[in-house]
């Protein structure tokens, strides 16, 4: 057969594999090329020969073996194609430099040295390499496993915008998993001496069928190549003009004496993921905790949908890295509700300190484990009490009956300590034996006291502040030199802004141990001196409270104050300047009173959207509260009863309340919220007017039959068949529908 004949017998090619030919090996010797991925790449040394680790790598022409697709992803020097493997009938991945990269023969070797360490690394989470060659005009090129799903980056982009389809499939359960994959490929990798150095959220690839590949280890090189640096770091002191999002070029000069690829060093990263090393551009100091470091990137990431370090400049990133400049996760994403473990693990792998992050990766993932399985992290510097709540968390069950167990006896030491009592009254001759049972029931009465003391902090934290106090005195009953209940009462009357006892309890004058608390004491001290607390000074008094850490006394001390008669003209300013004190996310807070006699108070503080603690409200008696297009504050705060009209149109709770002190509501705006669910709608039997329109996925509930006083509704159009709603329109209720 001819060389005619063998052209038309050919597989029909869809598109030419780009080709190229090498010019000028010295062009790019100095510039240093700001990609679109935000890689600084601190290219090698091009003095080095053509290395004599090509022998073999001829492949005559690929041409005949390859066809080309498309081109997948382009970046730096390198393109990806999708070809026809003619000889293995499959679809895969092709890495070449770009067409217009004009290449020196150290980029050559830089390709090649990439492609074989790959290679090398074999695991299930690293991609794939199936060839290596160059084709007859000295062009390298080696092929991979051709990947489908998306990137990382791309999936957390559409969960930080809120796309419903992702929130769906990657919950923080599935995100935490792909994360355990991609540290397995990093730890394994570390075990064969290669470290990555360019670890971020782009460079991970999540397939349609879970598979998770680490990718781009073009940055990435040996352990030993790094240990032989001795240059001098590279400086970012001139990057203050170039800006992160106009891709400008950099400029590097680095060493010449270089004369082997493994003498070389490479100094890079991503902006906002790379080290502090890194960032300092010193190769020497390079090791495998800088991958840990980028890891504890990657989970920041996946924790708050936000890069770690951003800023206008490659300069302001490189400073903020250096000097570890970010927030916690919690504080960067609040409303992520991040576990304080799985934060403590990321803060602890960013540490700027080298020696104050995991030792291996191995040991981040034992962490993360941990956490999984319920136990304490390492991150978390764990005390005995976290250890203890998680165990009860762990064993729910058994906790419960020894609990249950503890309240029989507790009740049956309460019936025997009655008829002790009355038996000393009746009987002189029984006081051996009652001296001995008092003896057991004080024993057995100081293993309860905490209990007690637990239920307090129940109590006071559902704003129960009666029962609470209760509580408190049973506990202090039981066991007087129990130090942490004293200190609960010490708290307790600094919130009844009774600061002269508080002092005497929390500084330990009164007799007992108490358990130290040096910030109450301070603020004890204080103001124990001062007269009754005024309105004009209840601002400072709260902003004390914050500033002392004994915040959570709050809700009692509005409570007390609100409880009490007041003047309006000076109460009400001063709990709008408390309620901006504890909300300092509201801008432009909007609050308006008015009276309506003794029946209580009308409060208008719609369309604050950040407000959450409302705290100043509690014990106010209201009468109609306007809470629309607020944040989602606990509700638990309105402490009294006989509200009547409740709007919360617009805000962010996202369950309905549950509240017996709003029994007595005739009117209720729930609409444009995310309460799906009003099956306990039947808690406000008086109901006249309610308003679920323009909720998303609701739900509506056949209880709304019940509703015997119920006089108008409104809902979305969609409602318009459902069978509830026809149901109350033939039974005279005015359906009022809306387009939303």
């Amino acid at each position: 057969m001819d060389d005619s004949e063998k052209n038309d017998t050919k597989p029909d090619h869809k598109t030419q594999a780009p080709s190229r030919e090498i010019g000028n090996a010295n062009l790019f010797a100095d510039d240093i090329i700001f990609s679109n991925t935000e890689k600084i790449l601190f290219e090698e040394d091009l003095h080095e020969k053509p290395a004599a680790n090509r022998d073999g790598l001829m492949d005559g022409n690929p041409e005949e073996r390859y066809s080309a697709n498309k081109k997948l992803n382009q970046g730096g020097m390198k393109a990806i194609w999708e070809v026809d493997d003619h000889r293995t009938a499959r679809k895969v991945a092709m890495a070449l430099i770009q067409d217009s990269k004009i290449a020196s023969e150290e980029d050559i070797d830089s390709f090649l040295y990439e492609a074989r360490l790959t290679a090398n690394l074999q695991h299930p989470n690293i991609i794939p390499i199936y060839d290596i060659a160059l084709d007859e005009n000295g062009n390298p090129y080696f092929t991979m496993k051709a990947l489908k799903g998306e990137t990382l980056g791309d999936i957390i982009k559409q969960l930080r915008h809120g796309n419903p389809e992702y929130t769906g499939r990657f919950t923080r359960t599935r995100l935490m998993a792909i994360f355990l994959k991609v540290c397995n490929a990093i730890d394994y990798a570390h075990t064969k001496g290669v470290i990555h150095l360019d670890l971020k959220p782009s460079n991970i690839n999540i397939g349609d069928f879970g598979d998770v590949h680490v990718l781009d280890w073009g940055l990435s090189t040996l352990i030993t190549h790094l240990n032989e640096y001795d240059g001098e770091p590279v400086s970012w002191q001139s990057m203050d003009d170039v800006s992160l999002e106009n891709g400008q070029t950099l400029t590097r000069y680095l060493e010449k004496n270089a004369k082997r690829r493994e003498h070389k060093n490479v100094v890079g990263g991503t902006p906002g993921y790379m080290s502090p090393e890194q960032a300092q551009g010193v190769p020497s100091d390079i090791d495998f905790q800088t991958d840990v470091y980028m890891l504890g990137s990657l989970l920041y990431e996946i924790l708050t949908f936000h890069c770690p370090i951003e800023g206008s400049t490659v300069k302001e990133v490189l400073q903020k890295t250096v000097r570890g400049d970010f927030p916690i996760p919690g504080k960067r994403a609040p409303e992520q509700k991040i576990p304080a473990p799985l934060s403590a693990i990321a803060m602890k792998a960013m540490a700027t300190d080298p020696s104050d992050r995991y030792p291996n990766v191995a040991a981040l993932i034992t962490d993360v484990h941990k956490y999984q399985d319920g136990f304490a992290t390492i991150a978390e510097n764990p005390t005995f009490i976290t250890h203890a709540l998680l165990l009860v968390k762990r064993h729910k069950l058994a906790v419960g009956l020894i609990a249950a167990t503890v309240l029989v006896i507790g009740g049956a030491l309460f019936q025997s300590f009655s008829s002790i009592r009355q038996s000393e009254k009746v009987a002189v001759n029984a006081l051996a034996k009652l001296q001995e049972k008092n003896e057991y029931i004080e024993r057995t009465a100081q293993r309860v006291a905490p209990d007690y003391l637990n239920l307090m902090q129940q109590q006071e934290t559902s704003y129960a502040f009666a029962n609470a106090e209760e509580s408190l005195e049973t506990a202090l009953a039981f066991d007087p030199s129990l130090g942490s209940a004293w200190l609960a009462k010490g708290k307790l009357l600094l919130a009844q802004l009774d600061f002269s006892n508080a002092w005497n309890i929390l500084s330990g004058e009164h007799g007992f141990p108490v358990q130290k608390n040096p910030p109450a004491i301070r603020l004890a001290k204080k103001y124990m001196e001062l007269g009754p607390i005024t309105d004009t000074e209840l601002p400072q008094l709260v902003k004390d409270f914050v500033a002392y850490n004994v915040a959570e006394g709050l809700p009692r001390l509005f409570y007390q104050l609100n409880k009490a008669p007041f003047d309006p003209e000076t109460r009400f300013p001063a709990l709008a300047e408390s309620l901006k004190l504890l909300n300092p996310e509201v801008t432009e807070l909007h609050f308006q009173w008015q009276p309506t006699g003794s029946n209580g108070w009308i409060i208008d503080m719609g369309n604050n959207p950040e407000l959450d603690n409302i705290s100043p409200l509690c014990g106010l008696k209201i009468l109609m509260l306007n809470a629309g297009n607020i944040g989602a504050p606990d509700l638990n705060l309105l402490t009294e009863t006989g509200m009547v009209e409740l709007r919360l149109g617009g805000s962010q709770l996202n369950h309905l309340f549950n509240l017996g002190q709003m029994a007595s509501l005739q009117s209720l705006d729930i609409s444009k919220t995310n309460i799906r669910n009003i099956s306990n709608i039947l808690k406000y039997s008086k109901l006249r007017t309610l308003d679920i329109s323009g909720i998303e996925g609701l739900t509506i509930s056949s209880n709304l039959n019940w509703l015997q006083n119920l006089r108008i509704l409104t809902v979305s159009e969609q409602f318009r068949e459902d069978d509830t709603i026809v149901s109350l329109s033939r039974r005279g209720v005015i359906i009022i529908y809306t387009d939303d």
